[in-house]
C-alpha cells in the first residue's frame, strides 16, 4: 500500500430503471431485468424491429443555472452531455470532496463515448436573414459536437488537467484516471434496426449472455462516472486500482471486427505480472461478455487461459456479467463494470447474472473452474478483474483491490455524549429534506465516516456563475436510548433559505470572565477530540507555570477567582 496508489473514491451514474448507483444495486440484487420493451423512446412496432433495450427513463430534466450555463444553449445539447455534468458532480461529492475545491486544479477529464456515423440527421434549412433561425442553427451545431463532452465538464468545474474524449467502441471508458466517464444512449432507431438485421443485436430482445440461445447483444444505456484520486488525497476508498492496461489486436486474417482471445489473454497476463499479483488470488471476474456468437467464447477462453489454465487454478472463479441485467452500454460499459464491482465490495455480495438457462457449448468447456453467478453470492471482498473490449480490436483490463477497512459498531455511534448537528445545503428545500430523511430513515448506513464525508461537501460557497445551494438546513441528532447494541436517536430539523449570494457576516463574541465557572470543561472531557486538545494545550502552558487542566476541571470555586492573577 502506497500513498501514491490510485483509488476509486467516488462513483455515480444513470442506468436503465436506475437513477443512481443505489437503485442499480437494488435492481441487481432483486434480479430485476432492466431491459424493457415500452414505447417511451419510439413506437414499439417501428421498422418491425424488437424494441427491447435497457433505457435510461428520466433524461429530460436539467438545471442549467446550477452549473452556470446558458439555458438556451443547454436546451440544444443532447441528454448525455447534460447528465455527464450531473454524474461528475455526484461522483466528486460521493468521494467526500467539495467540487468547488477542485476549481483551478489539474484534474483530468476523460470521457468514453461511442460516436455512430450519420446519427445527427439533417438540420433545418438556415435562413440567414432571420436572426433567431440563424442563432438556433449555430447553437444546435456547436452545442451537439461530441468533442465538447469532456471540455464542457472542464469548463463548468474549472478543471485544468488533460481533457479528452476517447472512442474505442465498447472499451472506451477503461483508459485513464481522474474524472473518468463513460456514456452511451440511443436516440436513433435505425442504429438498432441495422444491428438487429445484421445479427449483432438480439432479435428476440433477450440479454441471454453465455446462454445457448443467445442471438446477439441487447442495447443498454449508461451515463456514469468514476472519480479517481491518489490514496494520500482520498477521503473515501471503494477500491485500489492495481493495474489498468490496454492493447489492440492488430492485424487479423479473419478481419478487424473478430475478437482475439490471444490478445486479450496477453493483456490480462501482462496486467497481473506488472502489478505483481498472483493470478490465483483473483476472487471475482467481471466479464465483458455481451451475448454475441463470436465475442463470448473468445473472451471466456482468454479468461480461462490467463487466470485458470496457466497458473493452475483448482478453485472456482466467480464470473459476473452486468450486460445480462441491463444490456450492453457500449462506451459506458467499462465504467459501469467498475461501479458494479464497487457495489459488490460495499455489500460483500456478488449480484446474480440473468437469463442463463443452459450455458453455451463453446463456453461450457471452461466452466468450471469459471463459475457464472446465478444467485446472489456472499462474498469476502478480494482481488477482482474487469475485462472490456471494443469491436475494432481495442482491449482493456483492470485489476481492483478492495478497501479492507472493516466497519465496527462504534462507527454507528454518531451522537454519544452531546447531540450532533449536521449542516445541509441544497438547490431546493426538497433536496435538503431528502438528505435529512435519508439520515433519519437509514440508521444502519449513517456512520461517523459518512457524516464526515457529507460535512465537507456541504461547505458551499456562493458563486456568481451558479444558482448554487440557497436552501440551508440543520439536523440535530440526540441519543435517547441504547439497548442490546441498538441505539435510538431523536432528530430535530430546521430549514431556511438565503436569498442573496453574499457571504454571511462574521460575528465575534467576547463573553469575558462572566462566562466562566468551576469545572467548566468537565462535562466535555468524555469527548475524545476535546480531551486530546485540552491535554495538548495543558502540556504547552505547563512550561509557563499554568495548570490548565486544574483551571478547567477543578470544582474549587477559588480557582476561578484567581484566574485573572494567573494570566
Amino acid at each position: 500500500m502506497s500513498a501514491n496508489d490510485v483509488v476509486v473514491s467516488g462513483i455515480s451514474g444513470r442506468f436503465p430503471l436506475s437513477d443512481n448507483t443505489d437503485q442499480l444495486a437494488k435492481n441487481l440484487y432483486d434480479k430485476v431485468d432492466m431491459v424493457t420493451g415500452d414505447d417511451t423512446r419510439w413506437p414499439v412496432d417501428l421498422y418491425d424491429m424488437n424494441p427491447r433495450m435497457g433505457k435510461i427513463m428520466d433524461f429530460n430534466k436539467f438545471d442549467s443555472t446550477f452549473f452556470g450555463l446558458m439555458e438556451q444553449m443547454m436546451n440544444e445539447v443532447d441528454p448525455q452531455a447534460r447528465m455527464l455534468l450531473e454524474v461528475v458532480y455526484e461522483a466528486i461529492a460521493d468521494a467526500g470532496v467539495n467540487p468547488q475545491d477542485l476549481r483551478g486544479g489539474r484534474t483530468g477529464v476523460y470521457v468514453g463515448v461511442s460516436i455512430y456515423a450519420n446519427t445527427q440527421g439533417y438540420p433545418e434549412d438556415i435562413q440567414p436573414d432571420i436572426r433567431n433561425n440563424l442563432q438556433a442553427a449555430v447553437l444546435n451545431s456547436m452545442s451537439n459536437t461530441k468533442t465538447f463532452y469532456a471540455s464542457r465538464i472542464s469548463f463548468v468545474f474549472d478543471l485544468k488537467g488533460p481533457s479528452m474524449i476517447v472512442d474505442t467502441a465498447c472499451s472506451a471508458s477503461n483508459v485513464d484516471s481522474a474524472v473518468v466517464c463513460g456514456t452511451h444512449m440511443l436516440f436513433e432507431p435505425f442504429v438498432l434496426q441495422f444491428q438487429q438485421e445484421g445479427g449483432l443485436c438480439s432479435q428476440r430482445g433477450v440479454a441471454a449472455v453465455l446462454d445457448q440461445e443467445a442471438d446477439g447483444f441487447i442495447k443498454g444505456e449508461a451515463v456514469c462516472c468514476n472519480f479517481l484520486q491518489y490514496r494520500k488525497n482520498a477521503r473515501r476508498v471503494y477500491a485500489t486500482v492495481l493495474a489498468a492496461k490496454m492493447n489492440i489486436d492488430g492485424f487479423k486474417t479473419i478481419g478487424m471486427f473478430f475478437p482475439s482471445a490471444e490478445a486479450q489473454e496477453e493483456l490480462m497476463t501482462e496486467a497481473y505480472k506488472e502489478a505483481g499479483v498472483d493470478p490465483l488470488d483473483l476472487t471475482f471476474f467481471e466479464a465483458h461478455c455481451t451475448g454475441t456468437k463470436a465475442g463470448d467464447p473468445q473472451e471466456i477462453k482468454a479468461i480461462y487461459n490467463a487466470y485458470c489454465k496457466g497458473p493452475g487454478r483448482e478453485t472456482p472463479l466467480p464470473l459476473g456479467v452486468l450486460k445480462s441485467n441491463m444490456g450492453h452500454s457500449e462506451a459506458g460499459s467499462g465504467t459501469a463494470a467498475i461501479i458494479k464491482v464497487c457495489i459488490a465490495y460495499e455489500n460483500e455480495c456478488i449480484p446474480p447474472n440473468l437469463n442463463m438457462t443452459q450455458i453455451k457449448d463453446e463456453c461450457a468447456v471452461y466452466c468450471p473452474p469459471l463459475e457464472p453467478i446465478m444467485e446472489s453470492l456472499p462474498y469476502e471482498p478480494g482481488l477482482a478483474g474487469i475485462n472490456n473490449f471494443g469491436i475494432g480490436g481495442a482491449n482493456a483490463h483492470v485489476l481492483l483491490e478492495p478497501n479492507y477497512k472493516l466497519g465496527t459498531n462504534d462507527s454507528l455511534k454518531i451522537a454519544q455524549t452531546i447531540p450532533r448537528i449536521v449542516n445541509i445545503c441544497g438547490r431546493t428545500e426538497r433536496s435538503v429534506k431528502h438528505i435529512m430523511d435519508f439520515i433519519e430513515n437509514n440508521p444502519k448506513k449513517i456512520t461517523n465516516d459518512f457524516l464526515a464525508l457529507l460535512a465537507q461537501t456541504m461547505r458551499f460557497k456562493p458563486n456568481v456563475n451558479s444558482s448554487g445551494f440557497p436552501y440551508k438546513g440543520s439536523l440535530i441528532i440526540k441519543k435517547i436510548s441504547e439497548e442490546n447494541n441498538e441505539i435510538k436517536y431523536e432528530y430535530k430539523k430546521q430549514t431556511g433559505v438565503m436569498k442573496g449570494k453574499t457571504l454571511r457576516q462574521l460575528w465575534l463574541l467576547f463573553p469575558g470572565l462572566g462566562g466562566q465557572w468551576p469545572a467548566m470543561a468537565k462535562a466535555l472531557m468524555p469527548i475524545k477530540i476535546f480531551a486530546d486538545k485540552v491535554e495538548e494545550c495543558h502540556q504547552i502552558l505547563q512550561e509557563f507555570g499554568i495548570d490548565l487542566k486544574n483551571l478547567l476541571l477543578s470544582e474549587d470555586k477559588t480557582t476561578i477567582s484567581t484566574m485573572t492573577a494567573k494570566f
